[in-house]
């Protein structure tokens, strides 16, 4: 493979991965596994801090039950004595104690008695530990004792903190590795859906341009890509049966219109052979003209039906179009003197797969149009032209000086029988620019009609008619 084809080729292929359903699909990808890995994230912390939450009430109500235990063996005093000397499970230093009432309070890493309503079970409270530092979440338990006196029992939430930070660094790093596998899986999936739709787009391109022999790949994975391969290779084999039938029945049609034609003409021909009076020659050679137009008229029905058809045989080639545009405009100068106009050629060289005929066909009316309908300049051109994705296309344009084409009936005379009311009273069947058009979507390419630049050789007046194929 060509270079150049291979760089267009991988640039299809980045354009493809960058398209919007696939940026779509990996948009929603993404999306989903982010919140499914927060989901579960939040759902860990939620069970983690219950676990801790339920630990810390537990440890609460030990302590609370060590200190009662203390308080009915010595009273007060021990109760006291237990607290500051932090024994057993006071000793923690999550641990926070305070006993108030007729005495003097006894604190245990407390600054100050928090103000909390007796509870049975461990309430949520905010205590300052020491004098110069925060003040600490935490759950606290206030019970009465026998004598009056009220005995504070809580716990720091040091443990829920930890388990907040490590989450935190937790979700940033999942959050991190979703993000590489969303984008990641998302590309692998979206290439793979994107390059079997596009290998069935293409068997389809090859369908609509004739190849009714193209073929999608059955990789007999039974899902609904191969469903898809196997529907779309029946219609195209159910196509090309249709269109053989229609070329059989086409070129009968056409032998058995033809004959007739052409005993009429031999008619005519025998009639004016016999005949000596003016009148009678003058009406049978209009009678001649009309059998030969209505012969062509015929002829060319049938090879649009044809071509449109994909009736025609594939006889693409690589096609020097320079050296084809050539040829026409020396065969067309005679013509071109004769009606008082200046034909001229521009062509740089320009090489694309084409059917010689058809474009030799094709281009033979665009100048024979612009010959008969343009006005005194008529040039032929060729060029190489990229598009903005980077392809390159081969054009052949013919431009004229002639009064043009309204841009209202510019889609109207490319179709078929259609004549503008100017050209009603020429010669011809209305079947030209129809024929070109077909023969540029057989080569998958294009026919546009336009105006001639404001600074080109015919000052932005007339016509320009260019053929467009992939290079």
């Amino acid at each position: 493979m060509p270079a150049r084809a291979v760089l267009r080729s991988s640039r299809r292929t980045v354009r493809r991965g960058l398209s919007p359903t696939m940026l779509r699909l990996v948009t929603a990808i993404f999306v989903l596994q982010i919140v499914s890995s927060a989901l579960v994230i939040l759902f860990l912390r939620g069970q983690m801090l219950d676990v801790v939450r339920l630990d810390r009430e537990q440890q609460v109500v030990d302590v609370r039950d060590d200190l009662l235990a203390a308080y009915y063996d010595g009273g007060r005093e021990e109760l006291a004595e237990f607290i500051t000397a932090r024994r057993g499970s006071a000793a923690d230093p999550a641990v926070f104690i305070a006993l108030i009432g007729k005495g003097q309070p006894v604190l245990s890493n407390l600054v100050r008695v928090p103000d909390i309503p007796l509870a049975n079970r461990p309430q949520p409270i905010v205590v300052r530990r020491g004098p110069n530092q925060p003040p600490s979440e935490g759950l606290a338990l206030v019970g009465q004792l026998p004598d009056g006196d009220r005995l504070v029992v809580g716990v720091v939430s040091l443990t829920e903190r930890r388990i907040n930070i490590a989450f935190t660094a937790a979700a940033e790093l999942t959050i991190a590795v979703a993000v590489l596998m969303a984008l990641l899986s998302a590309a692998v999936v979206g290439f793979v859906i994107s390059r079997r739709t596009h290998l069935i787009a293409e068997t389809a391109a090859e369908l609509a341009s004739g190849n009714f022999g193209a073929r999608v790949p059955i990789e007999g994975t039974g899902d609904g890509f191969d469903h898809l391969r196997l529907q779309l290779n029946l219609m195209a084999e159910r196509i090309g049966e249709l269109v053989g039938q229609l070329s059989a029945v086409s070129g009968a049609l056409a032998h058995d219109l033809r004959s007739p034609i052409t005993r009429l003409s031999a008619a005519i021909d025998l009639a004016l052979a016999r005949v000596e009076e003016p009148r009678a020659i003058e009406a049978l050679q209009a009678a001649r003209a009309d059998a030969d137009a209505l012969r062509t008229m015929l002829e060319n029905a049938l090879e649009i039906s044809l071509i449109e058809g994909g009736a025609v045989e594939d006889r693409r080639r690589p096609l020097d179009l320079a050296a084809v545009a050539e040829d026409l405009v020396e065969l067309y100068d005679p013509l071109a003197e004769q009606s008082e106009v200046r034909l001229e050629a521009r062509l740089e060289p320009v090489t694309a797969p084409a059917d010689r005929e058809l474009i030799s066909r094709a281009l033979a009316n665009l100048i024979d149009n612009a010959l008969k309908y343009g006005g005194d300049a008529v040039i032929v051109t060729t060029r190489a032209v990229p598009d903005a994705d980077g392809a390159l296309w081969a054009e052949i344009a013919v431009e004229d000086n002639g009064p043009g084409i309204a841009p209202v009936d510019r889609s109207r005379v490319v179709e078929r029988f259609v004549r503008l009311d100017d050209a009603r009273t020429r010669p011809g069947g209305g079947l030209g620019l129809a024929m070109v058009a077909a023969v540029a979507r057989l080569h998958r390419g294009s026919f546009m009609l336009g105006d001639p630049a404001a600074d080109g050789p015919s000052g932005g007046k007339g016509l320009v008619a260019t053929l467009r194929l992939p290079a």
